[in-house]
């Protein structure tokens, strides 16, 4: 909230810096075609030229200094100061007064009151808005009603000459109610704009609340499935059924584990898994896989979904290699138990999406590639390997016997047809 604060700050000084620009222009304007103004009121308003420009520009030059300071205070990820909101509004809102100050002695104290500069008081009340902050927005209108209203009451001489000259339309414009009707309004401006801020904070702040809760969400939901399955789901309707995807299915197997657990208490078993698992899982991760379900002693990876990949099978090849890899070098130094894989790699069509009830749904992987893959992973103990694929994959990663020992066609239990599997490890 601070940072949009921050950055909020920094639009309404350009805004205001616009908006100062365009008074400076229609000053230069009104100098440079003299014949806008009516002739009885051309010398006075043109004397108060210089006056009025020199406050404009010393209020550019303000708002650039605050611009840059502003930009400062991004860069170096800081807090505006406490008062500064408060101290920049009463300094902007008072540039109507300062011009009205300045020019009154050559236009006129009345001239100067019922003329446009009341109006501008509401562009910088307004302007306010934009810091979201109701009692800002107040404090602005407050401080444009009272400097309206103690300045007009000491610029018009009274109304004493506009009676005594029976001048109706001067005697009702130089009449104090008018003064004090003009000083409510702005005040009531600023109640208005700090409404309007107020509600759009509050919007704000529910939707910034949201999207916190929907990372907590995500990161919750990340531990049990893979993030971007979890930001995936999020994104999904409920009823979303699945859709077809070339995917590349992993099933990987820790061998003998049922002997080790015996030999160990629960508490070590889960211990010797969550110490394989929380690098294996990363090393998926990292290979843009995601790891679809645990099986007790071994998981389930998926590559090519829920974001479809080309290099699915590349991937999940060096993923498989690396745990492999990683596997060896830990029991080599004795850091677990001396442990042996079984990893198998198929290719092929899968539906992939929404499975289950109302009341529970899983993003699962269905099709004969799950099949195959898990028949790959077992073959691994007949023919002594650490990690297999199919006659898809090999095809995939540039093709045949280049990638590893050709064992030729395999028959698969529960598979009608032989396919064809290499040993890469």
């Amino acid at each position: 909230m601070q940072r949009e604060l921050l950055r909020g700050e920094q639009r309404r000084v350009l805004v205001l810096g616009a908006l100062l620009i365009f008074l400076l222009g229609l000053l230069i304007l009104l100098r440079a075609v003299p014949e806008m103004i009516d002739v009885q009121l051309r010398s006075r308003l043109l004397g108060g030229f210089i006056p009025a420009l020199t406050v404009v520009l010393g209020y550019l030059v303000y708002e650039a200094g605050a611009w840059f300071w502003l930009a400062h205070l991004q860069r170096g990820n800081l807090d505006m100061p406490a008062g500064y909101r408060y101290l920049n509004a009463f300094l902007e809102v008072s540039l109507p007064t300062a011009v009205l100050v300045v020019t009154s002695p050559y236009v006129g104290g009345l001239a100067s009151v019922v003329g446009p500069l009341p109006f501008v008081y509401f562009l910088f009340i307004l302007l306010t808005a934009l810091d979201l902050d109701f009692r800002l927005s107040v404090f602005a209108g407050a401080v444009a009603g009272t400097e309206f209203l103690i300045g007009s009451l000491l610029l018009v001489d009274g109304n004493t000459g506009a009676l005594a000259s029976g001048n109706a339309i001067e005697t009702m414009l130089s009449s104090p109610h008018q003064t004090v009707v003009k000083a409510a309004l702005l005040l009531a401006g600023g109640f208005i704009a700090g409404y309007v801020a107020s509600q759009i904070r509050r919007e704000l702040s529910q939707a910034l609340a949201a999207l916190d809760e929907r990372d907590r969400a995500i990161s919750i939901f990340g531990q049990h499935v893979s993030p971007e399955v979890a930001a995936l789901l999020l994104k999904q309707p409920m009823d979303f059924a699945g859709e077809e995807r070339i995917v590349c299915v992993m099933f990987l197997d820790i061998r003998d584990f049922s002997r080790f657990a015996d030999e160990r208490t629960p508490t070590e078993t889960v211990t010797y898994l969550n110490t394989l698992f929380g690098f294996m899982i990363p090393i998926v991760n990292d290979h843009r896989g995601i790891v679809n379900k645990f099986l007790g002693d071994g998981f389930m990876a998926v590559f090519g979904t829920p974001l479809e990949r080309d290099d699915s099978c590349r991937h999940a090849v060096e993923s498989a290699r690396k745990i492999l890899d990683r596997v060896e070098k830990l029991s080599r130094d004795g850091l677990i138990p001396e442990t042996r894989l079984g990893i198998g790699l198929h290719l092929g069509p899968a539906i992939t999406g929404n499975v289950g009830g109302r009341e529970r749904k899983e993003y699962t992987v269905i099709g004969d590639v799950v099949n195959l893959a898990s028949r790959i992973e077992q073959a691994t103990k007949v023919f002594h390997a650490r990690l297999l694929v199919s006659d898809a994959v090999a095809q995939s990663l540039g093709g045949g016997a280049a990638v590893g020992e050709d064992l030729g066609l395999v028959e698969l239990r529960g598979h009608a047809n032989a396919i064809r599997l290499f040993k890469l490890a």
